[in-house]
């Protein structure tokens, strides 16, 4: 499967396999080939392919990016704004656990 197949638990593969195909349904339903997601992403096809297959070898970046592009709402929110103020909160929690 991949080169660190050993490292990673079960549920951590399942997790990145659901992913990636959730990623290549989005794809699909929004009419994209591979290589138009692939394009837009700046990523070589072929680690698209990677992503949509559920490669644990890929950059969790590469993941987001092409989640985003294909309009995969992966937090409950895709307002950057609110991204970044729940950081914000929990940056001040680990800075008072610490």
């Amino acid at each position: 499967m991949t080169t660190n197949e050993g490292t990673y638990t079960a549920f951590t593969h399942e997790t990145v396999l659901l992913l990636g195909q959730m990623i290549k349904l989005a794809r699909i339903q929004r009419g994209m080939s591979e290589s138009d997601l692939a394009v837009r992403a700046n990523m070589a096809r072929g680690m698209l392919q990677k992503i949509e297959r559920g490669n644990m070898d890929v950059p969790v970046g590469c993941f987001f990016e092409a989640s985003t592009l294909v309009g995969l709402k992966l937090f409950e929110t895709d307002d950057i704004e609110r991204l970044r103020e729940h950081r914000a909160r929990i940056v001040g929690k680990i800075a008072a656990s610490g």
